[in-house]
């Protein structure tokens, strides 16, 4: 039996084998859902033992994870302005003057000056400098500030100079030119040694190291030399 094209459009769709709509088109859609639920099922049975393992872990390790926190919050807030501020503790600058003498420059704490490159504030700081004649001069003070490049000292406070002929010069202030091997100063100053006493309203230091003038109005007692020889 023949079927023309008008009939054959108008056939039921169930009953074709093939193409849209087909039986083997709806069992193979039918068959999907199942699938996708099958693989769910087996990566759940992954994912479900491998997340309570995690939990398990987790709660083992609280107590540690909130022991570290609490000890963070515990640290001390940083100033950003102290973090510029770099402090450096047993400084020790040495080099050679102009002469090609050696001299030193130490401190028990420095800190450098943020808005100047070359210049380093000095906490007890000391100064040893070696002189024409090879002998050497020491100052020391309460403060002070140093200029590496210019190698220029300057003390304040307690300022103390010694030479080893035994004799000791106290100030309130000085100016060291580490470069020249000099020092002077302005305030008043006071000095004992085998020769006597001395005092002066300024000083000032000459021939690299080896000659101390006082300046201004000054006061000398000389000890007689019986007293200078008596060891």
């Amino acid at each position: 039996m023949m079927v023309g094209p008008e009939v054959a459009e108008t056939a039921p769709v169930v009953d074709r084998p093939f193409g849209p709509g087909s039986r083997l088109q709806r069992r193979v859609r039918a068959r999907h859902p199942i699938e996708r639920y099958s693989r769910f099922v087996a990566r759940m049975k992954l994912a479900l033992p491998a997340t309570a393992m995690a939990l398990l872990l987790l709660v083992a390790v609280w107590p540690r994870i909130q022991s570290a926190v609490e000890r963070l919050h515990k640290l001390p807030r940083i100033d950003l302005r102290q973090a510029r501020d770099l402090r450096m503790v047993n400084l020790s600058y040495a080099g050679r003057d102009r002469h090609d003498r050696p001299f030193t420059v130490t401190a028990d704490a420095a800190r450098q000056r943020p808005e100047v490159d070359d210049l380093v504030e000095l906490e007890s700081p000391k100064a040893d400098m070696t002189t024409e004649s090879g002998s050497w001069l020491a100052l020391t003070a309460y403060s002070g500030t140093y200029q590496p490049q210019a190698q220029l000292l300057d003390l304040f406070g307690d300022v103390e100079l010694f030479q080893d002929k035994g004799n000791t010069f106290k100030t309130d202030s000085a100016h060291v030119d580490m470069g020249k091997g000099s020092a002077e100063g302005d305030d008043p100053v006071q000095g004992h040694g085998p020769f006597g006493t001395i005092d002066s309203e300024g000083f000032r230091i000459e021939n690299n190291g080896d000659t101390v003038v006082f300046t201004g109005k000054a006061h000398l007692y000389l000890r007689p030399r019986e007293e200078r020889e008596q060891p």
